[in-house]
């Protein structure tokens, strides 16, 4: 940059101080701004690398790989997406049993996802202060009876772009063959179409049972570096017990965990609260 009367380093030392001084108020936000001075680029970029989205196809790129194991000091919290296939609207609301929910590709492409996650975080330094947030979904969910669903970070990570025009989207939405009309759903999705939304993550796979699963979780190397564990009802898909259990052996210094389940009610839950109930009369 040539020195001109509106180059920064013709700006009274005060001014600049004190224009630099308001950038974390910006955090992740202004990445560009990296760029304008040397002086800026020690306190955006920490801030940029803070809070991170981590895609499966980006843990699996090598120079992202890099860029990860660089930086990893700068980063707190990772929010990373495990995104499924997409459907269509043959598959949706499907009312064939062996259709429904999570296939072999879905379920193998999980486990593909986390063995390659911890993997890559096993290697950083043991702080036990990352902030570690899972999300299981489909970009599909939110295509046909779920259209009131976004998928954003728990914090405020590109102030979650997607969710204002998804939500602007959905007050324009008309979609009679799922439920929608005039931007509201009018009519309820039914047992298939909630199966779809809401499987078990790798209920039908890529494991023949329980035990191989345990084994293989417990197989993954150990990830000190995380200390705080996230399960948000962003997720709707639900983990087995099983999964949870012996995946969060590999977190030793798991400080936190913040679980957030949906609850099945089916018929024979139904059944079960009443009996409950009368054996409380």
């Amino acid at each position: 940059m040539s020195r001109s009367r509106t180059s920064w380093e013709c700006l009274p030392a005060e001014i600049r101080n004190e224009i630099i001084s308001l950038l974390p108020v910006l955090g992740g936000r202004c990445s560009l701004l990296a760029t304008v001075a040397r002086d800026w680029q020690s306190i955006i970029e920490p801030l940029n690398f803070a809070e991170i989205n981590l895609t499966v196809p980006r843990l699996a790129d090598l120079e992202s790989q890099t860029i990860l194991f660089q930086k990893r000091s700068q980063i707190r919290y990772i929010w990373f997406r495990v995104e499924l296939k997409q459907y269509d609207c043959s598959e949706c609301a499907n009312s064939d049993r062996d259709s429904w929910g999570l296939d072999n590709v879905d379920n193998q492409f999980i486990a593909d996802a986390f063995g390659s996650l911890f993997t890559t975080l096993s290697a950083w330094e043991p702080r036990g202060d990352l902030v570690l947030d899972i999300s299981v979904y489909s970009p599909s969910d939110n295509q046909h009876w779920f259209k009131y669903l976004d998928f954003c970070p728990d914090t405020d990570l590109g102030e979650c772009s997607s969710h204002r025009g998804h939500e602007q989207g959905t007050a324009l939405v008309n979609d009679p063959a799922h439920g929608w009309v005039a931007g509201q759903q009018v009519l309820a999705p039914d047992e298939h179409a909630i199966e779809k939304t809401f499987d078990e993550i790798m209920g039908e796979g890529p494991f023949d049972d329980e035990e191989p699963e345990m084994q293989w979780w417990r197989s993954l190397p150990f990830v000190p570096v995380v200390g705080v564990v996230l399960f948000r009802q962003q997720t709707r898909r639900r983990w087995k017990p099983v999964a949870l259990a012996n995946m969060l052996t590999q977190f030793s210094n798991m400080k936190e965990l913040c679980y957030e389940p949906w609850r099945e009610w089916t018929e024979i839950e139904r059944q079960t609260d009443q009996r409950k109930c009368l054996l409380n009369l």
